[in-house]
């Protein structure tokens, strides 16, 4: 149950809190509130997908450097900062929601690998 259910659970739950967020919330900071419900979800689907048994709690440098680049892609979604080469890198390469939704999975999971 452990390694299929959590992932298909935070997989529907997730997304029906999300869902339910952005239909029901209608007010200046509702952007903002289901913006960070989805870095949340989709981070702790990634954080799910990691099978070890035991992990390396050694490697805090490892866990601060992601947590950090979390924050920084969650703040330039949320337009906090922006830099125009980025931005224009990000664009060439073709980065949109679903490459960063892809990225917080990866950042999830390399979390506690």
């Amino acid at each position: 149950m452990k390694k299929y259910g959590i992932p298909i659970l935070i997989i529907i739950l997730g997304s029906l809190l999300v869902h339910l967020a952005n239909t029901y919330l209608n007010f200046s900071g509702a952007n903002t509130i289901c913006t960070l419900l989805r870095v949340i979800v989709v981070f702790s689907f990634g954080m799910s997908l990691c099978q070890r048994r035991r992990r390396n709690q050694n490697a805090w440098v490892k866990k601060l450097l992601i947590a950090f680049f979390v924050f920084f892609m969650m703040c330039w979604e949320l337009g906090y900062f922006i830099f125009p080469e980025l931005k224009y890198l990000l664009n060439f390469l073709g980065l949109t929601t679903f490459g960063f939704n892809l990225i917080y999975v990866y950042c999830g999971w390399a979390f506690f690998d």
